[in-house]
């Protein structure tokens, strides 16, 4: 009995210290939005904070369903884990932020730009990047099937080992960019620009390539072009043989 009072002190002081902790925990997601503001954690849905300015704030793991980042800066945020379902950040600036292992469903990236992001690993559903910018940014291992990639600036990027399946690039800017052993099966091409792209073990089945210019790619096979849809107008490079018959028509899925 003496020892245990003895002992009394140091487990209420630990208690203590463990109860703070988990107050300033609690605290932290009741801080307004501003730069730096730290959301670990925090269930931060349904919020407006378009034109918020949210620089370097921190995300991690934090529940962001449906809320309005429309035009926040967001320069060098941690968004690594969170849950973005159709959370809207279009037109915002997510310069150099980190999305690693992000997820969500119908986010709607459209017009933002995300020069030099880091979206390892980054897994979204349809989601839409319309417009955005995202050169020099980092995809790789990223799953986005069936997103959309319409007139983006991709310039740069790396996309290798992503799943890009069913994704459109139209009118989009893959300059440079690092398609290493990405999974393209399904998604359109059409008036990319592609130069200096590798595209060495791209999975292109059914990838949609008709009057797309690949001549300045590099990287590509006789054998990948040959799962793809082409025409007459599609442009190879000059080691690169068109399939006797393309495998898809116009008709086809």
């Amino acid at each position: 009995m003496r020892k245990i009072k003895r002992l009394a002190p140091a487990i209420c002081a630990v208690l203590a210290a463990i109860g703070l902790a988990g107050t300033d925990a609690v605290a932290g997601c009741n801080d307004p939005a501003k730069a730096g503001v730290d959301w670990t954690d925090c269930n931060k849905k349904l919020l407006m904070l378009g034109g918020a300015n949210l620089e370097k704030a921190i995300f991690t793991d934090a529940n962001l369903t449906s809320t309005d980042f429309g035009g926040a800066q967001l320069q060098g945020a941690t968004l690594d884990l969170a849950d973005v379902s159709y959370a809207s950040f279009k037109d915002a600036n997510l310069t150099g932020a980190s999305m690693q292992k992000t997820a969500g469903n119908r986010s709607n990236f459209a017009g933002a730009t995300m020069d030099n992001a880091n979206m390892d690993a980054i897994e979204l559903f349809r989601a839409n990047f319309t417009g955005a910018s995202l050169a020099g940014a980092n995809l790789s291992r990223a799953s986005m099937p069936r997103s959309m990639f319409d007139d983006a600036s991709l310039a740069g990027a790396n996309l290798e080992k992503s799943d890009m399946i069913r994704g459109s690039f139209k009118g989009a800017n893959l300059s440079g960019a690092k398609l290493t052993f990405a999974i393209l099966a399904r998604s359109e091409f059409a008036g990319a620009k592609l130069e200096g792209s590798d595209w060495s073990h791209t999975y292109l089945y059914r990838a949609r390539l008709q009057g797309v210019d690949l001549s300045g790619v590099t990287g590509l096979t006789s054998e990948q072009i040959a799962l793809a849809c082409g025409d007459d107008a599609t442009l190879l490079p000059p080691d690169v043989e068109k399939p006797e018959r393309w495998p898809c028509n116009p008709q086809e899925d």
